[in-house]
Parts: C-alpha cells; structure tokens; sequence
C-alpha cells in the first residue's frame, strides 16, 4: 500500500471526525460529548456493570468514573451495587436521563436523516455496510498497533 492511500485515508478520516464531532455536540447540549457518549451506551444496554461500560468506550476505570460522577450529580444516571457481588457497580438511567436520551436520538435521526437523504438511496446499506468494515478492521487491529513502538520525531532520527 502506498503512502499516498494511507495519507489520504487519514486525512477523510480526520475530516469525518471533525463533523460528526460537531454534530454530536449540537445533539448533546445539555451535556458534554463524553457524558453524551455514555448515556448513549447505557441507553442501548439499559443496564451495565461499569467494567463493561468502560470496555465498550475503551476508556480506563477512572475516566470513566470521573464521567459517570457528573452524571449522577445530574441525576441522569444512577450507581446500584451487584447483589449477589458487592464489588460489582451497575449503572443505568434515571427518568431524566432517559428524557435526555430520547431528545438526544431525536436530534440526532433529525440529522443523519439530512445526511442520508444526501446519499443515493441505493447506496445506503453500501455506505453503513463499509462502515462495519472499517470498525471491524480497526477493532481487529488493536493489538498490533498497541504493539508497535511510538517514538517522538528526535527518536526516530537519532535511532535510525
């Protein structure tokens, strides 16, 4: 592969980031991106242990923690502790955060119903179809990028 297709996948991959970054901040008004991002996942599951929450966001515990304290404080999520283990937090949504996430996929179809409608509809299931593909590349590849060596630029020259 050339470097010129790994540039250039890099840079419309930076350019989708950046807009559907914006998009998701104009949805998620009353919270912010990352608070947005949990409710989404919490909402999608009803229920989840935090350990499997931070593992589907592939954010460490006490990121997490930290995201989940502001939404508790909002009481748009609430903290339950496993019966049957005591070490084991679920959270799931309160009433509001249920309100919330219902404006949130309001706003949010509202949207990406604009962007789809710019898409030949024969194309649709094509574009979300690639969609999968990528995530599953990227997901397949986690190890062997977690694997290679990250040098700053002053290292690589010197060790060359």
């Amino acid at each position: 592969m050339r470097v010129s297709e790994i540039r250039e996948f890099r840079r419309v991959l930076r350019e989708f980031e950046r807009v559907t970054s914006t998009h998701l901040k104009h949805c998620c008004a009353e919270v912010t991106l990352a608070q947005c991002l949990v409710l989404m996942e919490v909402d999608e599951a009803d229920c989840l242990t935090v350990g499997a929450l931070a593992s589907r966001l592939r954010l460490d515990d006490s990121t997490l923690s930290r995201t989940i304290d502001g939404l508790v404080r909002k009481e748009l999520l609430e903290r339950t502790r496993d019966d049957r283990d005591r070490r084991v937090v679920k959270v799931r949504l309160t009433p509001q955060g249920d309100s919330i996430c219902a404006a949130i996929h309001e706003q949010s179809d509202a949207i990406y119903r604009t962007v789809l409608d710019r898409i030949p509809a024969t194309k649709r299931k094509t574009v979300t179809r690639s969609f999968e593909t990528l995530v599953k590349a990227f997901l397949e590849s986690e190890e062997e990028v977690a694997a290679t060596a990250y040098f700053a630029p002053e290292d690589r020259t010197r060790s060359s």
